[in-house]
Protein backbone atom coordinates (compact mmCIF):
# COMPACT_ATOMS: atom_id res chain seq x y z
CA UNK A 1 0.00 0.00 0.00
CA UNK A 2 2.87 2.57 0.57
CA UNK A 3 4.47 1.69 -2.33
CA UNK A 4 1.04 2.33 -4.37
CA UNK A 5 1.12 5.82 -1.97
CA UNK A 6 4.94 5.97 -3.33
CA UNK A 7 3.97 6.22 -7.03
CA UNK A 8 0.98 8.32 -6.71
CA UNK A 9 3.12 11.25 -4.80
CA UNK A 10 6.10 10.53 -7.45
CA UNK A 11 3.40 11.46 -9.48
CA UNK A 12 1.45 14.17 -8.38
CA UNK A 13 1.98 17.25 -5.56
CA UNK A 14 0.21 16.43 -2.01
CA UNK A 15 -2.67 18.84 -3.07
CA UNK A 16 -3.55 17.05 -6.53
CA UNK A 17 -3.32 13.25 -5.16
CA UNK A 18 -6.15 12.07 -3.77
CA UNK A 19 -6.99 9.02 -1.71
CA UNK A 20 -8.98 7.13 -4.53
CA UNK A 21 -5.68 7.64 -6.47
CA UNK A 22 -3.64 5.58 -3.69
CA UNK A 23 -6.69 2.99 -3.48
CA UNK A 24 -6.83 2.49 -7.30
CA UNK A 25 -2.79 2.27 -7.52
CA UNK A 26 -2.84 -0.52 -4.84
CA UNK A 27 -5.70 -2.51 -6.13
CA UNK A 28 -7.60 -1.92 -2.82
CA UNK A 29 -11.05 -0.42 -1.79
CA UNK A 30 -10.79 3.32 -0.75
CA UNK A 31 -12.47 1.70 3.01
CA UNK A 32 -9.58 -0.74 2.69
CA UNK A 33 -7.03 2.47 3.04
CA UNK A 34 -9.26 4.42 5.46
CA UNK A 35 -9.00 1.38 8.00
CA UNK A 36 -5.22 1.64 7.67
CA UNK A 37 -4.81 5.59 7.28
CA UNK A 38 -7.32 8.32 8.67
CA UNK A 39 -6.77 10.78 5.69
CA UNK A 40 -4.11 11.63 2.76
CA UNK A 41 -1.74 13.37 6.03
CA UNK A 42 -1.25 10.11 7.41
CA UNK A 43 -0.61 8.29 4.21
CA UNK A 44 1.99 11.16 3.63
CA UNK A 45 3.68 10.58 7.07
CA UNK A 46 4.04 7.21 6.75
CA UNK A 47 5.68 7.88 3.04
CA UNK A 48 8.14 10.65 4.37
CA UNK A 49 8.86 8.28 7.31
CA UNK A 50 9.61 5.14 5.05
CA UNK A 51 11.86 7.35 3.08
CA UNK A 52 13.78 8.67 5.57
CA UNK A 53 14.18 5.32 6.76
CA UNK A 54 15.48 3.75 3.22
CA UNK A 55 17.88 6.80 3.38
CA UNK A 56 18.75 6.33 6.73
CA UNK A 57 20.11 2.23 5.42
CA UNK A 58 21.85 3.92 3.08
CA UNK A 59 23.75 6.06 5.30
CA UNK A 60 24.48 3.65 8.42
CA UNK A 61 25.97 1.24 5.27
CA UNK A 62 28.30 3.48 4.58
CA UNK A 63 29.75 4.83 7.30
CA UNK A 64 30.57 1.70 8.08
CA UNK A 65 33.02 1.02 5.63
CA UNK A 66 36.25 0.94 5.70
CA UNK A 67 38.63 3.83 4.04
CA UNK A 68 38.60 7.75 4.64
CA UNK A 69 36.44 9.88 5.66
CA UNK A 70 36.24 11.24 2.08
CA UNK A 71 35.74 8.26 0.69
CA UNK A 72 32.82 7.57 3.06
CA UNK A 73 31.51 11.02 1.96
CA UNK A 74 31.68 10.26 -1.91
CA UNK A 75 30.20 7.07 -1.04
CA UNK A 76 27.22 8.47 1.09
CA UNK A 77 26.83 10.33 -2.15
CA UNK A 78 26.85 8.00 -4.28
CA UNK A 79 24.63 5.63 -2.51
CA UNK A 80 21.82 8.35 -1.48
CA UNK A 81 22.27 9.42 -5.15
CA UNK A 82 21.48 5.36 -6.98
CA UNK A 83 18.04 5.16 -4.22
CA UNK A 84 16.99 8.59 -5.19
CA UNK A 85 17.32 7.22 -9.14
CA UNK A 86 15.83 3.47 -8.28
CA UNK A 87 13.30 4.10 -5.48
CA UNK A 88 9.46 5.36 -5.90
CA UNK A 89 9.03 5.73 -2.50
CA UNK A 90 11.69 7.91 -2.30
CA UNK A 91 11.28 10.10 -5.19
CA UNK A 92 7.92 10.69 -3.57
CA UNK A 93 8.95 11.83 -0.41
CA UNK A 94 11.43 14.41 -2.40
CA UNK A 95 8.55 15.34 -4.49
CA UNK A 96 5.81 15.58 -1.51
CA UNK A 97 8.57 17.62 0.43
CA UNK A 98 7.67 20.79 -2.19
CA UNK A 99 3.74 20.20 -1.35
CA UNK A 100 3.14 19.28 1.67
CA UNK A 101 0.77 21.38 4.53
CA UNK A 102 2.76 23.17 6.86
CA UNK A 103 1.62 20.92 9.53
CA UNK A 104 3.94 18.21 7.40
CA UNK A 105 6.34 19.87 6.29
CA UNK A 106 9.31 19.79 9.07
CA UNK A 107 8.92 15.69 8.63
CA UNK A 108 9.72 16.42 5.17
CA UNK A 109 12.93 19.05 5.98
CA UNK A 110 14.11 17.43 8.57
CA UNK A 111 16.84 15.26 6.34
CA UNK A 112 17.85 18.34 4.85
CA UNK A 113 19.15 19.72 7.27
CA UNK A 114 20.56 15.79 8.80
CA UNK A 115 22.60 15.91 5.73
CA UNK A 116 24.70 18.73 6.47
CA UNK A 117 25.12 17.81 9.87
CA UNK A 118 26.55 14.59 8.66
CA UNK A 119 28.73 16.08 5.86
CA UNK A 120 30.38 18.33 8.67
CA UNK A 121 31.17 15.66 10.90
CA UNK A 122 32.83 13.43 8.01
CA UNK A 123 34.63 16.37 6.75
CA UNK A 124 36.04 16.49 10.50
CA UNK A 125 36.64 13.08 10.51
CA UNK A 126 38.52 14.07 6.98
CA UNK A 127 41.15 16.44 8.39
CA UNK A 128 41.83 14.50 11.60
CA UNK A 129 42.60 10.65 8.38
CA UNK A 130 44.26 13.25 6.56
CA UNK A 131 41.91 12.89 4.01
CA UNK A 132 40.59 16.52 3.83
CA UNK A 133 42.87 19.46 3.79
CA UNK A 134 43.13 20.92 7.14
CA UNK A 135 43.10 24.74 5.64
CA UNK A 136 39.12 24.11 4.44
CA UNK A 137 36.24 26.10 5.91
CA UNK A 138 34.25 22.66 7.07
CA UNK A 139 30.71 24.33 8.18
CA UNK A 140 31.28 26.22 4.61
CA UNK A 141 32.01 22.87 3.14
CA UNK A 142 29.37 21.03 4.07
CA UNK A 143 26.84 23.47 3.34
CA UNK A 144 28.30 23.69 0.27
CA UNK A 145 28.02 19.43 -0.18
CA UNK A 146 24.36 20.10 0.61
CA UNK A 147 23.71 22.32 -2.08
CA UNK A 148 25.29 20.83 -4.97
CA UNK A 149 23.40 17.59 -4.23
CA UNK A 150 20.33 19.19 -3.40
CA UNK A 151 20.58 20.92 -6.70
CA UNK A 152 22.04 17.93 -8.35
CA UNK A 153 18.52 15.88 -7.36
CA UNK A 154 16.34 18.63 -8.13
CA UNK A 155 18.07 19.13 -11.78
CA UNK A 156 18.03 15.39 -12.44
CA UNK A 157 14.21 14.97 -11.66
CA UNK A 158 13.06 17.90 -13.49
CA UNK A 159 15.59 16.69 -16.41
CA UNK A 160 14.72 12.73 -16.26
CA UNK A 161 12.83 11.51 -13.36
CA UNK A 162 16.35 11.12 -11.28
CA UNK A 163 17.53 9.05 -13.40
CA UNK A 164 20.21 11.15 -14.66
CA UNK A 165 21.12 11.53 -10.38
CA UNK A 166 23.70 9.01 -10.20
CA UNK A 167 25.90 10.86 -13.44
CA UNK A 168 25.53 14.14 -11.72
CA UNK A 169 27.04 12.93 -8.48
CA UNK A 170 29.79 11.54 -10.42
CA UNK A 171 30.92 14.69 -11.64
CA UNK A 172 30.21 16.25 -7.88
CA UNK A 173 32.10 13.46 -6.35
CA UNK A 174 35.31 14.49 -8.68
CA UNK A 175 34.82 18.37 -7.81
CA UNK A 176 34.60 17.46 -4.16
CA UNK A 177 37.71 15.60 -4.15
CA UNK A 178 39.38 18.05 -5.72
CA UNK A 179 38.55 20.95 -3.80
CA UNK A 180 38.74 19.05 -0.38
CA UNK A 181 42.61 17.49 -1.17
CA UNK A 182 45.69 18.48 -1.26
Amino acid sequence: MLEAAGRVFARKHYDTARLKDISDEAGISLGSLYFHFGNKDDVARAVLEQQQDRMTEVLTATLTRPGTSLDRLCGLMEGLGNLIANDTLVQAGIRLVSSLPEGLAEVGRSPYSEWVKIADALLREGVKDGSIRSDVDLAAAATFINEVFVGAQVLSGIESAWSSLPGRIRLTQAFVRQLLTN
